[in-house]
């Protein structure tokens, strides 16, 4: 590892230096009763009280060493530059059926927009009625029959979740294909970040730049998890296709040298969105578990040469047999969600109890309503810090969800 690198991730558990985070916006206050499932969210958030919590949670992260760097900012960032705005608007277009008077109208509106007005816009959403006040009289049908609440811009709700759009590995960057359309914009905004932002100036795009890199070949960044600088772990859940994954891993395999993915397949369900949310990664030997996951699975070793050709496929269903043999441990470390009572562990498991963010090998964040998960992980010496989650957590997702580790040591 280049400890000199503004991005290097070769692991799960390593020291975290540096976290992108989204400080949750506007674009919560814009789900309603009406939207919230077209939008992904089970439950309407008490957004102020979400953003404090997220603040306790980067203060927790700024308290234990980590550098903090928020995605709006890294936006209006590179939306300072108007080359960059313009193009970002006319790639944002292609999401929606417009006419062409009422995209014109919109970009020249954004154009003149301070960089941090624009972020705040094409994150948050503008509706109809919002952007009234701003066009005034056009001659499009699409604006004039469209209702006041109708959003011409559409909210990223999800995009406090910055595992799911994108994954870091070493030096590298896989943009993802998302599975839901209310998700798809939210990897091309970090494409124009991680292209011109002057932090992300030594990372490789590795996947996602291409057009065969997108729907529907999905694959999501939460079903990804770097067991080490040689191996991964991808989960084929709802939102992580085989297809995609094989091509991905020979990618990885290309690009960055790792010639070994464990393609692991779990159950196709909400509540198993994606296999951080039965599976992480809590020591050099630890890892947490959802109860009676481990014997209901199916892992596939996937082995690639250097050129990125796939030269061996091998199926187990022996989890922590594999894990040992590519880890190099004698023995691994399961600690059950909810301490292996299965009443706790499916409470904790809807509110992401499995879905810990390490920070340092044995030291992990939760929520402190998984009383339960956290009682096993300290009983098997894990270090856990808690924040209050309660409104972050309604949305689906813990603190590996609402985190994307930039560097770690």
């Amino acid at each position: 590892m280049n400890t000199n690198d503004d991005v290097y991730v070769g692991s799960e558990i390593g020291v975290l230096r540096r976290v992108l985070l989204h400080r949750p916006g506007k674009e919560l206050k814009n789900v309603t009763i009406d939207n919230k499932d077209e939008l992904l969210i089970d439950e309407i958030v008490w957004v102020e009280r979400a953003r404090r919590d997220h603040d306790d949670f980067a203060s927790l992260l700024v308290n234990n060493g980590v550098e903090v760097v928020y995605f709006q900012d890294c936006l209006a960032d590179v939306l300072k530059e108007p080359g960059i705005r313009r193009s970002l608007l006319d790639d944002l277009m292609m999401f929606e059926t417009r006419d062409k008077n009422l995209a014109d109208s919109l970009k020249q509106a954004v154009a003149e927009m301070s960089a941090e007005e624009a972020a705040e816009i094409l994150i948050g959403g503008m509706t109809k009625g919002e952007a009234a006040r701003i066009l005034g009289n056009i001659k499009s049908l699409a604006f004039v029959s469209a209702d006041d609440r109708a959003f011409l811009f559409y909210p990223l709700p999800n995009l406090y979740f910055q595992r799911d759009p994108y994954f870091f590995v070493k030096n590298a960057v896989a943009l993802c294909a998302m599975r839901y359309p209310a998700r798809r914009r939210e990897p091309l905004f970090a494409r124009y970040i991680f292209q011109h932002h002057p932090l992300f100036k030594n990372v490789k795009i590795i996947f996602g730049s291409e057009g065969r890199d997108r729907y529907p070949n999905v694959i999501e960044g939460g079903d990804f998890l770097v067991l080490n600088e040689n191996c991964v772990a991808i989960g084929m859940s709802e939102r992580s296709m085989a297809g995609t994954i094989q091509n991905v891993a020979g990618r990885l395999a290309s690009e960055i040298g790792i010639t070994k993915v464990l393609a692991v397949d779990i159950p196709k369900q909400r509540a198993y969105m994606h296999l951080d949310t039965v599976f992480t990664m809590v020591d050099r030997d630890a890892f947490t578990i959802y109860p009676g996951i481990a014997g209901n699975i199916r892992i596939w070793e996937l082995t690639f040469d250097k050129r990125g050709n796939i030269v061996d496929l091998a199926e187990t269903r022996d989890l922590f047999g594999c894990l040992k043999k590519h880890l190099g441990l004698e023995k691994i470390r399961c600690i059950e969600t909810g301490g292996g009572d299965l009443t706790a562990a499916s409470r904790d498991q809807w509110n992401d109890g499995t879905n810990t963010l390490a920070i340092a090998p044995g030291v992990v964040v939760t929520y402190e309503i998984n009383e339960a998960s956290s009682r096993a992980l300290c009983d098997n010496s894990i270090k856990v810090f808690e924040i209050n989650g309660a409104e972050l957590g309604k949305g689906r997702g813990g603190q590996r969800c609402i985190s994307m580790p930039l560097k770690r040591s």
